[in-house]
């Protein structure tokens, strides 16, 4: 009988083995999916940020409890400017701005990721005040800005950003104010323009539309915007400038009609789980309030547990979302929202020629993460299964738990699996961690602490009771908050041939 191997990292040989994927950290609005540019005049430096032409104010006040405003003196009325509201500040709960010296908001009860609708605003200089939503119109703010100066007849967009209670000034909350200065309308086509005010995400360059330029944070790109083809989805990749322009990630745009103008505010932490409330998204803006929040492209992790079959090749039609993978092998991309079909070639292939298996992908949607599992045999036995692809969702309990939580997965050549903690070569029934196990499926969240565990994969076949003698094992440090899929792949009882 051939002796069972168990290698994490980099697997070769026969027997069957642990093939661990992902150790995850954890990390408003009605989703939709998207990413895009960026523009703003931001307040950095104490001062006065001037919103509008810069002639036909008649005031350069910057007082703040008693704002100058400009009266028309041929009717009377007062002259005013429009301004609305975007909150993108991380940890902000529902604020409440109001102009300053005023006794109602503003803008009452902004929660994140919320637009307000226009207001009009006398001209002059102001300055703004955050509160809580719904603390009285005295009570100490939780953020002033620099004054910021309205002009007649402009229009300005005032996003909340950065982060309360930032460490780190480059982070800092901060009030972005931008004027709405878009360009002529284009024939067939509609504008974007990006703000980019994520926490902790570095200076953007783009891929998939035509920006032309590079965004640090707290900054946009042209108010003109850039032109953007109306009526269809659109992918925008996002690059890391600051380290050669790197992918970083995508999102798909959702369509925008001929001739509107959206502002896409990236916001959130990249640090962060793209689909954690915090997670780096994007904010689209249309004339009339926030059409929703557009989350990163679903992720996939291609893992090649396919024990008998040489490298391998995934796409999605022609389109390649992993190549020459050795059997251990790991695989990340991002891809469009979407149900897809999943052909295995051996590689090369270029996405064509004999397709060992295809496989339905599920439905895969934007802030998702995914494991797509190549499993089973090329060559099976009678008793073996096929290969065949298997997707699993993250969908990881997040929490600020010290506890570790696993999945043991089941990519093996076998029918059933128990998996638990081996002590004197044995496994008993106070350490049995999961019920029995189907091929392609995975268990429930095993809870652990952290700590050095060595593992091991029983048969289940005919559900015996523990003890249990494992087919394998495997020594693994779990760290704190570690949350982890485990997965059990290769072939207990290989014959000759198998690899």
């Amino acid at each position: 009988m051939t002796k069972l191997a168990v290698r994490i990292g980099g697997w070769s040989g026969a027997g069957m083995a642990l093939l661990v994927a992902g150790c995850f950290s954890p990390e408003g609005g009605a989703d939709i999916g998207t990413d895009t540019d960026i523009g703003s005049t931001s307040a950095t430096t104490p001062g006065t940020t001037s919103v509008g032409p810069t002639s036909g104010s008649d005031t350069t006040s910057d007082t703040t409890d008693s704002p100058t405003t400009v009266a028309d003196t041929s009717t009377g009325t007062v002259v005013t400017g429009e301004v609305r509201a975007v909150h993108a500040a991380l940890g902000a709960d529902a604020v409440d701005i109001y102009l300053a010296g005023e006794d109602t908001p503003a803008f009452a009860g902004l929660e994140f990721t919320d637009a307000s609708g226009w207001l009009d605003v006398p001209t002059g200089t102001w300055t703004f005040e955050f509160r809580p939503a719904g603390a009285p119109a005295d009570s100490d703010p939780l953020y002033v800005s620099d004054p910021v100066t309205i002009d007649d007849d402009t229009r300005a967009t005032a996003i909340a950003s950065g982060e309360l209670g930032a460490k780190d000034e480059a982070s800092a909350f901060r009030l972005v104010v931008l004027e709405e200065d878009w360009g002529a309308s284009l024939a067939g086509r509609a504008r974007g323009r990006i703000v980019h005010v994520g926490s902790d995400a570095p200076t953007l360059g783009f891929d998939g539309v035509d920006v032309g330029e590079t965004v640090a944070r707290f900054a946009s790109t042209d108010p003109e915007g850039f032109g953007v083809t109306a009526d269809e989805v659109a992918r925008l990749a996002l690059l890391d400038n600051d380290n050669g322009d790197a992918a970083l990630t995508s999102f798909s745009v959702p369509p925008i009609a001929e001739g509107d103008e959206v502002l896409l505010v990236a916001t959130g932490r990249l640090s962060s789980l793209a689909r954690a409330t915090d997670g780096f998204a994007v904010i689209a803006v249309g004339r009339d309030g926030s059409l929703g929040v557009v989350r990163q492209d679903p992720e996939l992790f291609v893992l090649h547990g396919s024990n008998d079959a040489g490298a391998l090749e995934a796409c999605f039609g022609d389109f390649e979302i992993a190549a020459n993978l050795a059997y251990g092998g790991l695989q990340s991309t991002r891809v469009w929202p979407g149900n897809y079909d999943i052909d295995v070639y051996d590689y090369p292939s270029g996405c064509n020629g004999t397709v060992l298996n295809t496989s339905g992908s599920g439905p895969l949607e934007p802030g998702g993460r995914y494991l797509v599992l190549l499993t089973g045999e090329v060559t099976p036995d009678a008793a073996e299964a096929g290969l065949q692809v298997e997707t699993l969702e993250d969908v990881f309990t997040v929490d600020d738990e010290p506890e570790a939580r696993l999945k043991f997965v089941h990519g093996a050549s076998f029918s059933q699996i128990y998996v638990g903690s081996v002590v004197d070569d044995q496994i008993v029934d106070v350490n049995v961690y999961t019920n029995a196990i189907s091929w392609t499926d995975e268990s429930d969240e095993v809870p652990l602490m952290s700590g050095q565990y060595e593992f091991g994969i029983a048969d289940a076949m005919g559900k015996p009771a523990p003890p249990y003698v494992p087919l394998a094992t495997v020594s693994l440090t779990i760290d704190p908050g570690t949350r982890q899929w485990v997965i059990v792949a290769g072939d207990p009882l290989p014959e000759t041939g198998d690899g």
